[in-house]
């Protein structure tokens, strides 16, 4: 008996579609903004500190899911194209051998009668969807669909697909799921209402596309320029600019990410190599990172009374789980790094997805104004009401850097370097947005605030 294809999967989840098309790059915009969507709510719903695996995950043809906090609690599987079956081959690893340690999703080969048309079938203990996108006449559409009876009948499908690969796949699916145990839906993104409600707010912040076109002006007209037409607001063209530059920009760097990381699964690489694909993937987390702070930015900039919504950190944990990277990241500059944290801190209030990224930025900023060999203090202690972090170099010489150029009201450049930076006065204003508050002392020392959770 043939495997089912995936083209069947689709057909199932459409068999009663009716909706609304767009043109290719609309619905493509609604597949990302809905990922996002249901990355955000799963990882409020899982925590901090998942306790094992708390659901599956099966898309094509790329990674759907990418957050770094969720992927261990899930495991997934993914086809991809046929392009990339060489570096399937030999894996030390895959789902059904005896290892507690299995990656958190396991790659495979796309075949010809199963169309490349965008899917994921999520099922968790709360949550169960399977959003699918394909084309529809000369338009496409995208379907999110909440019913457990046809998402479970896409599950069944799909496990007999995988028992026809391989029967250790299968196998880890159906084990995967009789941990989960019974699973409900709850009224928190498990509804349409509610899903196509972010959904709506996530699209109405993504920037839109930009096409830059230039107004033919006859020069020996003596009107020039039409006088009566509004002059366009500078700072929004700019700020829609770095947001869509940004999300341009991630995009393949987290695809180029995806591949190294699958590559670097093969048995017969040498050490070089490894070492060469850990240095790629290093690179492209923090330049994902560092765009993601200037869409954030951005974000603020045009919307600078939206709230964000802050929850308990734990600032002590984060840190120390940061230190290896802000080390690495120091190495560059010939610098080291020394952790002072305070015992039995307690948690504050911040957004534990953007503060480690944006502590990233300002660890390595602040780095790149001391003196090669010097040596980085990141001290933590309570201050009062609040957490203090403070950096500090054991210099008393600062680097000469040289001068800034201002690109708006976000970016600054070092022309002599190419360094790109987020400004000082954004870097300010963006910390505030998670809760904290900045205080420089001169090249030598930056002070952190964080307020404490409530009831501490």
């Amino acid at each position: 008996m043939a495997q089912p294809s995936l083209r069947a999967l689709h057909q199932l989840l459409w068999r009663h579609w009716s909706g609304e098309t767009t043109t290719e790059e609309g619905a493509r915009r609604q597949w990302w903004a809905a990922l996002q969507v249901i990355q955000e709510d799963l990882s409020a719903q899982l925590g901090e500190a998942p306790s094992g695996r708390e659901g599956v995950w099966l898309t094509a043809p790329l990674p759907a899911l990418h957050e770094p906090n969720l992927l261990p609690a899930l495991q997934g599987w993914v086809w991809m194209p046929e392009r990339f079956s060489p570096w399937i081959l030999n894996l030390p690893l895959l789902p059904g051998q005896a290892t507690d340690e299995v990656d958190p999703w396991s790659p495979l080969t796309l075949q010809p009668d199963d169309g490349r048309d965008p899917f994921l079938v999520l099922v968790t203990r709360h949550l169960q969807l399977a959003i699918s996108l394909r084309p529809v006449a000369d338009q496409w559409a995208l379907l999110v669909c909440f019913d457990g009876a046809t998402v479970f009948q896409a599950l069944e499908l799909l496990r007999r697909r995988l028992l026809r690969e391989d029967p250790g796949h299968g196998q880890r699916l159906r084990g995967v799921l009789e941990q989960l145990g019974p699973v409900t839906m709850t009224d928190n993104l498990g509804s349409e209402r509610r899903f196509w409600s972010a959904l709506a707010c996530r699209l109405a912040s993504m920037p839109p596309s930009l096409t830059v076109t230039a107004s033919p002006v006859d020069p020996s007209s003596p009107e020039g320029p039409n006088q009566d037409a509004p002059e366009p607001s500078g700072t929004t063209m700019e700020l829609e600019f770095l947001e869509a530059l940004s999300h341009g920009i991630r995009t393949p760097l987290a695809t180029i990410r995806v591949l190294s990381r699958v590559l670097s699964r093969r048995a017969d690489l040498g050490e070089d190599v490894q070492r060469q694909l850990a240095q790629i993937d290093a690179e492209c987390t923090v330049q994902i990172d560092r765009f993601g702070l200037i869409f954030h930015t951005a974000e603020l900039q045009r919307q600078p009374k939206a709230q964000r919504l802050l929850s308990r950190t734990n600032l002590a944990s984060l840190v120390e789980q940061q230190h290896s990277r802000w080390q690495q990241q120091l190495e560059r500059y010939g610098l080291q790094l020394q952790l002072e944290l305070e015992r039995n801190l307690p948690d504050v209030m911040s957004d534990p997805l953007l503060v480690a990224p944006m502590l990233a930025g300002v660890v390595e900023r602040f780095g790149q104004g001391l003196r090669s060999g010097t040596t980085l203090h990141v001290v933590l202690t309570r201050a009062g009401g609040k957490l203090r972090l403070q950096l500090r170099g054991d210099s008393q010489h600062s680097r000469d850097e040289p001068g800034e150029t201002h690109l708006g009201a976000v970016l600054t450049w070092k022309p002599e370097t190419g360094r790109l930076h987020l400004s000082r006065s954004a870097i300010r204003q963006l910390f505030s947005s998670l809760g904290g508050r900045m205080a420089e002392r001169g090249p030598q020392q930056l002070t952190l605030f964080f307020p404490l959770a409530q009831g501490l």
